[in-house]
């Protein structure tokens, strides 16, 4: 013991106290299982760009943490993947996805392959005539993370955004239906193709504008591993689409009649909103459709060509999915996406009343000319009680005051 306690003397303090990190950092490391197919992304956001797909049931070690985010070690690279893959959901007894086994397949996907494989199966998802439709981009647009984090930097700076959080906590956590993941933007995105109908703007200003104001508001979400998309069809008609896996096609005509960035903060959140709560696919559940319960990946061949059991069976879902998409939405649905629209917003520190200006628009559009508008806006749920309902809403919010950025929308909202 004597000599043992002389060999530690005998280390130089610099060395002793680098041995002591060491060992902190082993017992320190951390190790998560995913329990659903999971998107490994370059950066700690949605809006990174996506590299690999990780199996369910993989356990990873972890590297870093930033907010949500967690840096891991697969197959020898290092992505980041969303907290949400980690956390066991409690799916209702009437969810037919509550139930669904987790897949064992051990293959990965390159984000290449998924984007085939979304493309490979609305070609024939479609089997129709798409001369009249926009080609959506399914990555969405090039906006470099470096840009959209410059905004939500200054936004949040603007409204001293940690307290906001704090303040305005999450209620609920969202009910995750397990749906593999590539099966999930299969079908969104070929129900927003099936609704393109015309050209799209192109004006990467604009896109870049709306999508930062759409990943701030996703930031502060439940859902702020969807990469949300939003598509602009270059129309006077007043519409707007959200489905799922967060693919959102807007109209022209709907985006002119706002005034400011928190109307817009309103339009954005209300859709997105929808996604967040599965309004669409609650309407599949209740209808009882089933899908099969693997790794998607695992059959990415078949997915870009030639067709399967389990194709024709997402297919189905889609078609009814795509169904309701482009029907009035029910009114407790459009009342609860205005509630969640006002909670992302005080998080974000836009003025509330935005949505009371959105609805007055849409109100006074309609009595004008509701022609205008296409089917599933122009049958919407009565506005009046859109109105009461968030004017209530809103009160509760004492002593709460948010920001337009007026001058800023209408610097970036050129057509």
């Amino acid at each position: 013991m004597r000599g043992i306690k002389k060999s530690f003397r005998t280390i130089p303090m610099k060395a002793l106290g680098f041995i002591l990190v060491i060992l902190v950092f082993v017992a320190a490391a951390k190790t998560v299982k995913v329990n659903k197919e999971t998107p490994g992304r370059e950066g700690p956001g949605s809006y990174y760009e996506l590299k690999v797909l990780i199996p369910a049931g993989t356990k990873l070690e972890v590297v870093e943490q930033k907010k949500h985010w967690y840096k891991v070690k697969y197959n020898k690279i290092q992505v980041w993947i969303s907290e949400n893959a980690l956390i066991q959901q409690t799916g209702r007894a009437e969810d037919p996805f509550a139930t669904m086994a987790l897949g064992t397949a051990q293959a990965e996907a390159s984000s290449a392959t998924i984007a085939a494989a979304i493309k490979g199966f609305w070609t024939r998802y479609s089997r129709t005539n798409k001369a009249n439709l926009a080609e959506l981009p399914v990555d969405g647009y090039d906006i470099p993370p470096a840009n959209f984090e410059a905004f939500a930097e200054k936004r949040a700076n603007a409204v001293s955004q940690d307290e906001l959080l704090k303040k305005y906590k999450l209620s609920d956590k969202y009910s995750d239906p397990k749906i593999p993941y590539v099966k999930e933007q299969q079908s969104g995105y070929s129900i927003a193709s099936s609704v393109a109908e015309g050209t799209l703007l192109e004006n990467m200003e604009l896109l870049t504008y709306i999508h930062s104001v759409g990943w701030y508001l996703a930031e502060t979400t439940e859902r702020p591993d969807i990469k949300y998309i939003f598509y602009i069809l270059d129309t006077d008609r007043v519409n707007a689409i959200s489905c799922p896996g967060g693919y959102i096609v807007l109209t022209r005509g709907l985006l002119k009649l706002l005034d400011n960035e928190a109307e817009l903060a309103a339009l954005l959140a209300h859709e997105m909103s929808h996604v967040i709560a599965g309004h669409g696919m609650r309407e599949v559940y209740q209808d009882e459709a089933r899908i099969t319960a693997d790794n998607a990946f695992s059959s990415l061949s078949k997915a870009t060509g030639g067709s399967s059991e389990m194709e024709e069976e997402l297919i189905a879902i889609t078609n009814r999915a795509a169904a309701i998409a482009r029907s009035p939405k029910l009114d407790e649905y459009e009342f609860e996406a205005d509630k969640l629209a006002l909670r992302y917003m005080a998080r974000c520190g836009y003025d509330l009343n935005g949505l009371i200006g959105l609805l007055n628009k849409l109100k006074t559009e309609h009595d004008r000319n509701v022609d205008m508008f296409d089917l599933n806006y122009r049958n919407h749920p009565d506005i009046k009680k859109r109105l009461q309902l968030s004017e209530k809403e809103i009160s509760q919010y004492n002593n709460y005051s948010g920001n337009t950025y007026t001058d800023s929308y209408r610097e970036n909202m050129v057509f």
